[in-house]
């Protein structure tokens, strides 16, 4: 299993073709889970059970994504913290492009 990004009921081709790899479940559980749990993190920590996500959710998640961001390159090793960062900064950046329709809704899990 993995947790990726989709937007649910797609209306043109760009939305069927919206994909964001986030983690594998073990990576998830390895990586993502102590940050998440040390920074107390409440809609990161729906990704692994999955999340319906609307534009108005935005702002909380992209700190949240943050604040892992900065977590991580403070308590991974090398290998671990640059792909979890990696990963963060493609939802950071293409995230917000998900809801070119204000009724978009974006499944994250």
């Amino acid at each position: 299993m993995s947790v990726s990004v989709m937007i649910l009921e797609p209306q043109n081709e760009f939305e069927k073709s919206f994909f964001l790899p986030v983690a594998s479940e073990s990576f998830f559980n390895e990586c993502w889970q102590p940050g998440i749990e040390s920074l107390g993190l409440q809609w990161i920590d729906l990704f692994s059970t999955g999340v319906d996500v609307e534009e108005e959710d935005l702002p909380i998640i992209l700190s949240e994504l943050r604040q892992l961001q900065n977590w991580a390159e403070k308590n991974l090793g090398e290998d671990r913290k640059s792909k979890l960062v990696e990963r963060v900064t493609t939802l950071i950046e293409k995230l917000p492009g998900a809801f070119q329709r204000k009724e978009a809704v974006v499944f994250i899990g």
